[in-house]
């Protein structure tokens, strides 16, 4: 063989060996998990961090549970903590304590949801933080805009709350909605009623039900009070209230997430702390984290799991303001966590109902909800 055939031969065995040491590896993101558009600029972060990998994505379409009870489990899943948790109880996910740093500075109830027996099985990426919105253009109709100054009101106080409803009452006018709890669209009240008083519906630790404190007794109280005395409105839905916030009927728009986006000229809206008794910000929050699944293939394996590592450290740029570390404000523990956590969303969403509608004394629904979670032990 010539010499020029041979060097081609050697090149061509060359980039057969190349492309075929390339795994193929699949990156699931679950629908609404990340901004719009974030996902590919994940994708293209792996691939170029990872040439050893091809990477593909799947974003939305079949669930995760669905993936994974088929049979079809990705390598790499960024999903919400409640998503993952079911598949690490099976121990169907790569172990990440040993390879993502700075556990210590996160948040400790942001990092609780990750972890499931002592094994981190999720990489934190990003919280979003719910908060309350306001437009800015009715508060100075109002000539209340001075309220918005964040140096001189970071948080509002309850009392200082109380007044900015007042002073739209007075002219008739509603300053805020809230709807009928359900367990789909009550997160925005447990961060109310626990933000006001300093109430807290589980312990520090997450593993205590204290939905009957006297601090939550006296949120949900002053909740139910605004509305008696129609400072506060109350609609069906969600939905209803936020119609009624993006067409100006009401100031403030309880349930406003980071990166939440809404029909309308949104240009006069901000966003403020839900009011707090302690004066602290309240971090009520959604979490989206990566975690790999376990395929038995010790190399794939390994590359899933620098993957975790290399999103948690490297996409920052992509993510934005990450909102996962400590900062010194009250951060309620999620009730996004569990089956538990889960029931005690239900009892809460049933005994703020009966209260609303006075069927039950806050004492007595409050106390229901915080026995039948004991009995659950």
């Amino acid at each position: 063989m010539k010499p020029g055939m041979l060097a081609v031969c050697m090149l061509l065995v060359l980039l057969v060996s190349g492309a075929s040491a390339q795994e193929t590896m699949e990156l699931y993101v679950q629908e609404g998990a990340l901004a719009q558009g974030k996902a590919r600029q994940v994708l293209a972060l792996l691939s170029e961090e990872m040439p050893d990998a091809a990477w593909t994505l799947e974003e939305g379409g079949a669930s995760l549970r669905e993936r994974v009870m088929r049979g079809d489990a990705p390598d790499l899943a960024i999903c919400a903590p409640k998503e993952a948790r079911p598949w690490a109880k099976e121990g169907m996910l790569v172990p990440l304590q040993a390879v993502i740093g700075s556990q210590t500075r996160m948040q400790r109830q942001v990092l609780d949801l990750c972890v499931e027996d002592e094994a981190l099985f999720m990489a934190p990426l990003i919280a979003y933080h719910r908060q309350m919105a306001v437009n800015r253009r009715r508060f100075e109709e109002h000539r209340l805009d001075y309220m918005l100054d964040a140096r001189t009101y970071p948080v509002w106080y309850p009392t200082q709350f109380y007044q900015i409803l007042e002073e739209f009452l007075l002219q008739d006018e509603t300053a805020v909605d809230i709807w009928l709890a359900t367990p789909q669209t009550s997160a925005a009240l447990e961060a109310l009623t626990q933000s006001v008083f300093g109430g807290m519906l589980l312990s520090e630790d997450g593993k205590t039900c204290e939905a009957d404190s006297l601090d939550m007794r006296a949120g949900v109280r002053w909740l139910r009070d605004a509305v008696d005395d129609g400072l506060i409105g109350c609609c069906g839905t969600r939905e209803d209230a936020l119609e009624r916030f993006v067409s100006g009927e009401t100031a403030i728009f309880i349930d406003w997430v980071d990166g939440q986006t809404l029909p309308g000229d949104m240009a006069d809206i901000m966003t403020v702390p839900y009011p707090s008794a302690v004066g602290l910000p309240v971090r009520s929050f959604v979490l989206t984290g990566v975690c790999a699944f376990a395929g038995g293939d010790a190399r794939r394996d390994a590359l899933a799991q620098k993957a975790c590592v290399i999103l948690h450290e490297q996409a920052q740029e992509i993510l934005g303001a990450r909102g996962i570390w400590q900062d010194g404000a009250i951060w309620p523990a999620s009730l996004d966590r569990d089956d538990r956590t889960s029931t005690l969303r239900s009892l809460l969403c049933t005994a703020l109902d009966d209260v609303m509608q006075g069927r039950e004394t806050v004492e007595d629904a409050l106390d229901r909800a915080a026995a039948a979670m004991r009995a659950l032990r």
